[in-house]
């Protein structure tokens, strides 16, 4: 009877556990399954689709969303976005991600963090707008030397960071070219200058201070997004 008494205790603790270990077998398979859609969705070009996957994955549950790589629906939702053409809401996804992602992950972050920030003062290039794009690749160039010697060979994003710097350089330089010449041709552009006191009002949130940190190749065929290779 004793022995009896003994056995449903343990029955009774070790049930609790039983479930537990099924759950998060359940969550593991779900993870996947989850992280899986999000890319294929991205590699078929159905960005918002992309996004919604990944967005699911940073919902809180019980298990609290991706508690093993937290850092990659972060990531993947900012590629989504970047290659959706969104690049604000992909830079605030990016730097999520490099809050989160591990050592050896970190570069692979920084390379998409300042890419979007480039593509962004790109997009302010091609407005008219140089000065603005020159902040933007401030910005982008903060990014790569905040990682300071981390960045470096054998990592594989070493020389995708070492291209990009160079390649944000020459384009600072003719932003500032460009600059020169409106000032020279019209002494009081005052477009200019409320489209950079707007620039300065979205600055108070993802401007070169946050910015403290590809899902494709540059020379990619296809998409030609720029963006690097899923890093998993």
């Amino acid at each position: 009877m004793k022995r009896t008494h003994s056995r449903l205790r343990w029955l009774l603790i070790s049930v609790p556990f039983a479930f537990v270990a099924l759950a998060f077998a359940f969550k593991l398979i779900g993870l996947s399954a989850t992280t899986g859609t999000a890319i294929t969705m991205y590699n078929a070009g159905a960005y918002e689709a992309s996004q919604d996957a990944s967005s699911t994955l940073l919902e809180g549950d019980l298990l609290g969303g991706n508690f093993i790589e937290p850092w990659i629906p972060w990531f993947n939702r900012g590629d989504a976005k970047a290659a959706n053409l969104d690049f604000t809401p992909a830079i605030d996804d990016f730097e999520h991600a490099l809050e989160l992602a591990p050592a050896d992950k970190e570069c692979t972050v920084r390379v998409n963090l300042s890419l979007s920030w480039e593509l962004l003062g790109d997009s302010y290039a091609s407005s008219g707008y140089p000065q603005g794009a020159e902040q933007l690749y401030d910005a982008a160039e903060k990014v790569i030397t905040d990682a300071g010697d981390k960045c470096e060979p054998p990592d594989p994003a070493a020389e995708e960071l070492s291209e990009a710097g160079d390649r944000i350089e020459q384009k600072k330089d003719a932003a500032q070219q460009a600059t020169e010449e409106q000032e020279a041709a019209d002494p009081t552009p005052t477009e200019q200058e409320d489209k950079l006191e707007e620039l300065d009002e979205q600055g108070q949130q993802s401007d070169q201070e946050k910015a403290n940190g590809d899902a494709r190749d540059r020379g990619e065929d296809e998409g030609q997004s720029g963006f690097t290779e899923k890093p998993w």
